[in-house]
């Protein structure tokens, strides 16, 4: 068969079937696959199925399933390709849900968002409030205000990550200066 004409079919099926294929199936990926062969099978992909490569010339009803199916990959890779996004749509995938919808997006974006700017890792009012001052006792170099606060943080938001990772480096800060007090005797006699 002419290579034309098979990816013609190809393109004309996927697009039938665009509902019941998952992110994976549309890179050609299986599930669990390394983080590096979600970039090389969107190239390949993408540049297979470009709708400016294939749709040249064809009817448009062609040209429109072709804009579909390089929407639908490229919105696979927009979500594969980020690995706390991955790990969200994996989750919702479990869940018998092939698409992550706006609300999925905006929370694995916002959880993204927290890892690289703590500031932003607070999800709820209250447990923002102790959040800010938790940080504001690490920035100080207060390692006790700042388990304190954090905790406090917690008790409102028992899952956050980012919440967890700080109190350890507050308990671990806390710790230091503990050595450090008993390493050094304010009293020691110097002859």
């Amino acid at each position: 068969m002419d290579p034309r004409l098979r990816l013609k079919f190809e393109i004309e099926t996927m697009n039938e079937l665009l509902r019941e294929l998952d992110y994976y199936q549309l890179l050609g990926l299986k599930l669990g696959c390394p983080q590096p062969d979600i970039d090389a099978a969107f190239r390949a992909e993408g540049r297979r199925l470009h709708p400016d490569r294939v749709a040249a010339g064809g009817t448009p009803e062609f040209r429109t399933a072709a804009n579909n199916v390089f929407k639908a990959v490229n919105d696979a890779y927009r979500v594969l390709r980020d690995p706390d996004a991955r790990t969200a749509y994996d989750n919702e995938l479990r869940a018998g849900k092939l698409r992550m919808d706006q609300e999925a997006r905006k929370a694995a974006e916002a959880e993204a968002a927290a890892r690289n700017d703590p500031t932003k890792a607070a999800r709820t009012e209250k447990g923002g409030k102790f959040w800010k001052l938790g940080l504001q006792n690490l920035a100080e170099k207060d390692y006790n205000g700042a388990s304190m606060n954090i905790q406090f943080a917690l008790s409102f938001e028992p899952d956050n990550e980012v919440f967890k990772e700080h109190l350890a480096k507050a308990k671990a800060g806390k710790e230091e200066v503990k050595k450090e007090k008993a390493t050094s005797n304010a009293y020691k006699i110097r002859i």
